[in-house]
């Protein structure tokens, strides 16, 4: 796979997935067209090409991780709307071609960097932290892995860790935009509310544009201030859960995933589901050492 494409936007902490740009055989679409719909929003159109692509060329792991990437979107959207039936639909969908993936190439990490994205989400930052540890063991080199192992390791309460993990992201050439959010937030985390601030104003006076729609804030109501970001990440079921106490303190009311006992039953299912296949997967490739979560 070439790194054309790792500017697409995802949950945690600005990851870039790599994709391929390349058609996937004569006739069929390309993993451009399905990025273009996908980039306008297009989501249901983006499905429709991706699935048409894998349909003509089942063995190519980026077309099944960019559909997983648009049917999570589509799962995103479907809960915000109280559509829940479609939420869990779509999320089944979504870790369905990661798992495919895996098992076409168990070495990928960008399909544990996207079960880390998924599970962030759900709420399971236990497991998110593991499919990201994964990801991180794959492709160790990467800072986009120890950038997502930190921000997840800092809402964890895992401070030392993400510090060692964003000291490596510089090391490794990491945007310094997002290391600095992530540091801001691990300050913000820890009480250190002047260190905070003062890493937002530096940030923002840097590259506002990240910092502006990180962890895909709204381009209708962008951050632009500290106020804004701790606001955005309270509301934000993938953050404010895990900053609570940094949010009380703060005054700032902590909005949390609701949901029905039914589709509560079914993310069981899924999880229950996602660990037999990983398991399957990987007892032939213990040499990965891949780490599947109890």
């Amino acid at each position: 796979m070439r790194e054309s494409a790792r500017l697409a936007k995802l949950v945690l902490a600005g990851a870039l997935a790599v994709l391929s740009c390349s058609g996937v055989g004569g006739g069929a679409p390309t993993l451009r067209d399905v990025q273009n719909e996908i980039d306008g929003g297009h989501l249901e159109a983006a499905v429709d090409k991706a699935e048409a692509a894998r349909d003509k060329n089942p063995d190519s792991v980026p077309i099944r991780i960019m559909l997983a990437e648009a049917n999570y979107k589509l799962a995103r959207e479907a809960l915000e709307a109280g559509r829940e039936g479609d939420y869990t639909d779509r999320l089944g969908r979504a870790q369905a071609e990661l798992l495919a993936a895996a098992a076409i190439d168990p070495k990928s990490a960008d399909v544990h960097l996207w079960l880390g994205i998924i599970l962030a989400y759900q709420g399971d930052i236990q497991a998110s932290r593991t499919s990201f540890k994964n990801a991180y063991r794959l492709e160790p080199n990467h800072p986009v892995h120890a950038l997502n192992l930190a921000e997840v390791s800092i809402y964890a309460g895992k401070l030392s860790s993400a510090r060692r993990l964003l000291d490596k992201a510089k090391k490794r050439g990491g945007p310094r935009a997002i290391i600095e959010i992530n540091e801001m937030l691990a300050a913000w985390r820890q009480g250190d509310y002047v260190e905070a601030r003062d890493l937002f104003d530096g940030v923002y006076a840097m590259n506002p544009d990240v910092v502006r729609t990180w962890n895909e804030a709204p381009v209708t109501d962008p951050i632009e201030s500290f106020e804004d970001f701790t606001e955005f990440c309270c509301s934000h079921i993938a953050c404010g859960p895990y900053m609570d106490k940094a949010c009380k303190q703060m005054d700032l009311e902590v909005v949390r995933k609701s949901v029905m006992e039914e589709t509560l039953r079914r993310e069981v299912e899924l999880a229950a589901e996602r660990r037999r296949r990983l398991k399957e997967i990987y007892d032939e490739h213990r040499e990965l050492k891949i780490e599947i979560e109890d």
